[in-house]
C-alpha cells in the first residue's frame, strides 16, 4: 500500500468511528447538563431545524422525550434560559462528551448552555442560537411565524421523585435506624 492509500484508508476509518461514537449518543440518555426543566416539563434543544427534517425520537421517546404541544409551546422557555453553570457546551466552545457546539451565536450568549442535538440526531451536533425563541431571527419550531430553519424544542414530564418512592425511602431509612438501636 502506498502512502496516498494507507492516509485515506486511516481517515475512512477515523470518520467511521466518530460516525459509530455519535450515533451511539442517540441511543444513550441525556445528561442533565444538556436540558432545564421549567413548568413542570423538562426542556431540550433537540435539533437545529424543525423536527420534520431528520429529529431521532426512536430512542429518547422512550424516556418520555416528544414534540411539545402547541401549548406547551406558548410558555416556551428563551435560548437564554439554557445557560446555566455547569450545562454542557462552554462559551463559545464544544461539548467534550457529545461534540455538542452553538453556531451563529449573538452577544446574548455570555455562559455555558445546554444544547443536546447529537441525542437526537446521527446528521447535527450544533443548536443555532440566533434561533430562538426571543432571539431577533425566528421562534421556537412549530410557533406561529416560525421559519423553516427554527430550531426544535422537545419536552418531557419533568423527572422528579414520586412521593410513593420517597416515603418507601424513608421507611427504609427508620428501619436501619431502629435496627441499630436493637443492636445496641
Amino acid at each position: 500500500m502506498n502512502k496516498k492509500t494507507k492516509f485515506l484508508a486511516a481517515l475512512l476509518a477515523s470518520a467511521a468511528i466518530a460516525g459509530n461514537a455519535h450515533a451511539a449518543l442517540v441511543n444513550s440518555a441525556l445528561p442533565t447538563n444538556t436540558y432545564i426543566t421549567e413548568s413542570g416539563l423538562d426542556w431540550a434543544w433537540a435539533f437545529p431545524l424543525p423536527a420534520a427534517a431528520g429529529l431521532d425520537l426512536s430512542f429518547q421517546s422512550s424516556f418520555g422525550w416528544r414534540i411539545p404541544t402547541l401549548a406547551e409551546l406558548a410558555l416556551a422557555p428563551d435560548a437564554t434560559d439554557f445557560m446555566f453553570a455547569g450545562a454542557n457546551v462552554p462559551l463559545h466552545g464544544v461539548d467534550p462528551v457529545s461534540g455538542a457546539y452553538f453556531s451563529a451565536t449573538n452577544a446574548a450568549l455570555t455562559g455555558a448552555a445546554a444544547c443536546a442535538t447529537p441525542y437526537f440526531s446521527n446528521s447535527y451536533s450544533h443548536c443555532d442560537w440566533q434561533d430562538g425563541q426571543g432571539q431577533p431571527l425566528a421562534p421556537w419550531a412549530g410557533l406561529q411565524g416560525a421559519q423553516g430553519f427554527a430550531d426544535q424544542l422537545v419536552v418531557r414530564n419533568a423527572q422528579v421523585p414520586e412521593p410513593a418512592s420517597i416515603a418507601l425511602i424513608g421507611l427504609g431509612l427508620i428501619g436501619l435506624v431502629g435496627s441499630r438501636r436493637k443492636a445496641k
